[in-house]
């Protein structure tokens, strides 16, 4: 097949599709005839290590028009992202031409997702991106919970293919035996990462984590002063022994600081399907999440960690059983990795190899 990939990336390390997107991409043109256009003028060195990409310092125009052949009419879209009106000329054409596009929204669509920056969305919803997604020949949701949580109200054609992740070669979990060292690496956006119920949690119970030497080292960019409201808040709980606020790791330093860590924490009350806990996974580690991570149901049903509702008094209860089940920690690390092993991108480039085939079948008939 000759398929297209449109983004609009920036190249940020700290977002999880400037990491999954590229490798997708390559895994997938092992099989299928790719070209991705990346409609920004990003220049990524990482990214061209993985797989050839291409920009608006390429091909300056954003058409279909200024692609060459077989991409100025390729036989699938797919658009990596919902909000993004650049978009718009290359689904126009799209219409026009009648090429099949899917769009992978990656948590955009979600009832809490749509809730953040909700009169922006709603007006961009009626005035284009409804019909843009009505108008898809499906929807690729990331995980089962993604879907759940979108519902079929904007398009009732839809699969569900995860993100993928590239195993370490090294595995060398220890049982923590003076204390517990917990971790978060990701944005620092406080609402849809759940900061702020993660520290109330910790507040609540506070003299249960000091006396069991939980720290907690969360590392991320500041994201529009973020960093700021995390330290206020630190401090009006008196969390400064217990929660540290670091910069962001990547690359190497970010493998350091997993091998160093004992459990991974993500309290997110929305996700896609976050390639950060797939990565700590991916290093055997334990992890405590809420629903909102979309996880939370394959890390129980893996016995990986610990599951909590996307609320205050849920996280600290599984805070609570994760230290009383402390010594079970060597056991979820190995079911961590375990399950880290179902999202090998070569595996997910087969399986949507063959999603591709079926709605281009049923699409030409």
């Amino acid at each position: 097949m000759n398929i297209l990939y449109v983004s609009n990336l920036k190249g940020n390390k700290w977002t999880g599709p400037n990491q999954s997107v590229p490798r997708q991409i390559r895994a997938q043109s092992k099989i299928d005839n790719v070209f991705w256009f990346n409609i920004n003028n990003t220049e990524n060195p990482e990214w061209n290590m993985l797989t050839k990409y291409h920009s608006t310092n390429d091909f300056q125009k954003i058409s279909l028009d200024s692609l060459p052949t077989p991409f100025n009419k390729p036989d699938l879209i797919i658009f990596q992202g919902l909000y993004c009106f650049p978009f718009c000329k290359i689904i126009f054409e799209a219409w026009y031409k009648t090429i099949p596009y899917i769009i992978v929204t990656r948590g955009a669509l979600p009832k809490q997702a749509q809730k953040n920056k909700r009169l922006k969305k709603f007006f961009a919803n009626l005035v284009f991106f409804k019909r843009f997604v009505n108008k898809a020949k499906a929807i690729h949701y990331l995980t089962d919970q993604e879907y759940l949580d979108s519902g079929e109200k904007w398009n009732k054609n839809y699969f569900i293919i995860p993100n993928g992740i590239e195993i370490p070669q090294e595995y060398n979990y220890v049982l923590p035996q003076n204390g517990i060292k917990a971790v978060y690496i990701g944005r620092t956006d406080i609402y849809q990462k759940g900061l702020d119920l993660l520290l109330e949690a910790c507040n609540q119970i506070k003299p249960l984590l000091l006396s069991n030497r939980v720290t907690i080292d969360l590392y991320g960019p500041d994201m529009d002063g973020a960093k700021s409201r995390l330290y206020d808040l630190i401090e009006s709980f008196d969390l400064g022994d217990i929660i540290s606020l670091n910069e962001g790791v990547f690359d190497a330093e970010k493998q350091q600081v997993l091998t160093n860590s004992d459990l991974f924490i993500m309290t997110s009350r929305f996700e896609g399907h976050p390639m950060g806990l797939i990565e700590a996974l991916s290093y055997g580690l334990p992890s405590l999440v809420t629903k909102g991570t979309n996880m939370s149901k394959e890390v129980l049903a893996q016995d990986a960690g610990w599951v909590a509702d996307d609320n205050v008094e849920s996280i600290k209860d599984a805070f609570i059983k994760m230290l009383e089940e402390r010594e079970k920690l060597k056991l979820k690390s190995k079911n961590a990795l375990s399950l880290a092993t179902n999202y090998d991108w070569d595996t997910i480039a087969q399986i949507t190899h063959q999603k591709y085939l079926e709605l281009q079948n049923n699409y030409n008939k």
